[in-house]
């Protein structure tokens, strides 16, 4: 047969799953030997470049899941030629601290190590690099502003144990009712005051639930009041029997009064058209709660920021700020716990205002902004009473407290008392005749008593007062209420070791210890001297670009390394320009507190981020502004009633740096103080 004869035939050929129907024997072998050599190299690497980009993508994508440990690994070695390059010369321990310092800013901005961890280095670091020896860092771990943190956090403690915080919401909240505009301002002063005393994270992770449980009582309220209105739209209508009006005395909307209601209408098209007009308020009521929770929400976690500035207790900024200030100004004044409030008081009462305000603004219409008024858009949220589902979860709660305890009362008596002896412990402002300053520490040797001396004292008394009254001898209880045995203390161990948070202690004294070493290396006389080229700047626009910067800043970065690195850097600088060092410090460790746009910025943050009701973009555009409200504010504040209390306006001996007795004059455009000569004190 020839070649070229082409045979016809049906037949098909099955090759694995591939069924293949051929004409002819040319035709036959081709597809035979494809098939058979796909067959063969079936299952071999076939090395193309989309193949070699998928395994750099699955590369990439293994080493993004260890980013942590590498930078870990790699930012010690990248920065190594800084101090071995120096290591030779006279500036070998400038090098080596600055080499520190940049290794736990990349550590504290990535947390490639925990917070607490990272603040622990220097004890390894210094004594390697031949900055320090461990004795002298260490030391820094156990200052008293240390002690001063601990005492505040074990009484906060001691009020978490007892449900002290948790009246004081509660109370706040049935006292102003459930009125929005009320709410909202309950929740913000209630938690502002909460965590002047106690952390803002406790103070968020415990009013978050009480605000979850106020906007489900809302809920409850909208859908109540929607089906009301859909029972009261299943009534009859009737006609008027004389005119064949529209009845009055059967409406749903009331006595008509609008010529264009009296017409003749059938049935069906008034009750299509009485249901069109009551169920939009129905449907606004449900947007507003929706839009009230979330302020309800974030107003929480902004006012537990800003109520953190009042006290030096209520951040820990606040206190590695007075640390910080001892450390490098060892012959100042140092700031107190009346010098800090007298300032932070008065500047976290404005923030709180301007934030309810602008808040209330933003999530609550402005109809409801100044009052609520009838048959306004407020109509479902503003005429709620006592007999809401909301007010009642509130009052529920509240009463399940029951009266105050014995022990509540004891906490009262030392919250009260800690608070006083604080404020009246060295009343600087009120010198005597032997330059003696006035207050309880008079009787003593002037300096040796402190704000930690006096929160421990408070404390140890909280570790042996009875948490029930005595019931022995002549005070024993008549109706046997008591066993007689001796009470449990106010505060226990036990409880201190289960919610204490050590590694705020070690986060705070690697701070302390890094402003130290950067003192003790001569890094601080580099920096003063690389910023007295900026001595013209004008004062009231450096603290304003400082400010901003640190506001944002913490956006990103939790604000205790923030201020653990940028703070001494500022102590310099305003050595460096002849200006007062309280100008900068102050209002930026204030600054470092506002981190309102974005839930890494602060565990507060976090925490309102976990609701379903929040998304990041409500956060952010909410937060921004607020951001610049806070750092307007705290401007305002500096520049004003700041000046006489810290006496901004002249420059104290302790605090000339590279000035050397020159004259430098501030350029201000708000205050006329700041255009006066500066005068070293003696």
């Amino acid at each position: 047969m020839s070649p070229n004869v082409c045979v016809k035939t049906t037949s098909n050929v099955t090759y694995g799953r591939q069924v293949i129907d051929f004409r002819s024997l040319d035709q036959w072998y081709d597809i035979h030997t494809t098939v058979f050599q796909s067959l063969a190299t079936e299952g071999r690497p076939k090395t193309n470049f989309r193949n070699m980009a998928n395994r750099k993508s699955r590369i990439c994508k293994e080493l993004l899941r260890f980013w942590k440990t590498i930078v870990l690994l790699v930012t010690p070695v990248i920065f190594s030629p800084l101090p071995i390059y120096f290591a030779s010369t006279e500036n070998s321990k400038v090098a080596a601290c600055g080499y520190v310092v940049i290794i736990m800013a990349v550590y504290w901005s990535t947390e490639a190590l925990p917070l607490a961890v990272t603040g622990l280095l220097p004890l390894v670091l210094f004594p390697m690099l031949g900055i320090q020896s461990a004795r002298d860092v260490s030391i820094n771990y156990a200052k008293d502003p240390i002690f001063l943190l601990i005492g505040s956090l074990l009484f906060a403690i001691t009020i978490e144990k007892w449900n002290l915080h948790k009246r004081i919401a509660l109370g706040v909240l049935v006292t102003v009712g459930v009125e929005p505009k009320r709410l909202m301002f309950g929740m913000m002063s209630a938690t502002a005051f909460l965590s002047m005393w106690i952390s803002n994270t406790a103070t968020t992770a415990m009013m978050i639930p009480t605000a979850e449980n106020i906007i489900s009582g809302f809920s409850s309220d909208v859908e109540a009041d929607h089906q009301e209105k859909h029972v009261q739209l299943k009534k009859p209508v009737h006609l008027d029997e004389k005119t064949g009006l529209l009845s009055t005395r059967t409406s749903v909307r009331g006595p008509y009064r609008r010529p264009e209601d009296l017409m003749r209408m059938d049935e069906h098209d008034d009750i299509e058209d009485t249901h069109e007009d009551e169920e939009r308020p129905s449907d606004l009521s449900r947007k507003q709660a929706d839009r009230m929770a979330k302020g309800l929400l974030l107003c929480t976690c902004y006012a537990a920021n800003i109520g953190g500035i009042a006290t030096v207790t209520g951040s820990s900024t606040n206190i590695m700020a007075v640390e910080i200030i001892e450390a490098l100004f060892p012959k100042s004044h140092g700031i107190d716990f009346a010098t800090w409030f007298f300032f932070g008081f008065p500047t976290m009462i404005l923030i709180l205002i301007l934030a309810y305000f602008y808040l209330l603004w933003l999530f609550v219409d402005c109809g409801c902004l100044l009052g609520c008024r009838k048959g306004d858009r407020c109509k479902g949220l503003c005429q709620r009473s006592e007999n809401s589902a909301a007010y009642e979860i509130i009052k529920k709660q509240y009463n399940e407290l029951g009266p105050l305890s014995f022990a509540e009362r004891v906490v009262i008596f030392h919250f009260v008392l800690l608070v006083l002896m604080w404020v009246f412990r060295d009343m600087k402002f009120v010198d005597d005749k032997n330059g003696r300053a006035a207050g309880w520490t008079y009787f003593f040797v002037p300096g040796y008593v402190t704000d930690a001396s006096t929160v421990i004292l408070v404390i140890i008394s909280l570790f042996f007062w009875p948490s029930r009254p005595p019931s022995f001898m002549c005070c024993r209880d008549s109706g046997g209420t008591y066993p007689c045995e001796p009470a449990p203390p106010i505060l226990d161990w036990s409880t201190v070791s289960e919610k204490m948070s050590w590694g705020l202690v070690f986060l705070l004294g690697g701070g302390y210890a890094l402003a130290d070493g950067i003192k003790v290396s001569g890094l601080s006389t580099l920096l003063g001297k690389m910023f007295k080229s900026a001595s013209g700047f004008p004062p009231v626009a450096l603290v304003l670009t400082v400010t901003t910067l640190v506001s944002f800043l913490t956006e990103l970065v939790s604000n205790a390394p923030v201020a653990a690195i940028i703070l001494p850097i500022l102590a310099y600088l305003a050595e460096g320009i002849c200006m007062h060092p309280y100008y900068l410090l102050v209002p930026a460790t204030i600054a470092s507190s506002f981190a309102f746009m974005l839930p890494v910025a602060n565990p507060p943050n976090a925490i309102v981020l976990q609701s379903d009701r929040i998304q990041v973009y409500d956060m952010i555009r909410s937060g921004f502004l607020l951001n610049l409200l806070g750092v307007l504010t705290l401007n305002f504040a500096i520049n004003t009633y700041g000046i006489p209390l810290y006496d901004l306006d002249t420059l104290p001996s302790w605090g000339k740096g590279f000035c050397n007795g020159n004259v430098t004059t501030f350029a201000s455009s708000s205050s006329t103080l700041l255009n006066s000569t500066i005068v070293p004190v003696v």
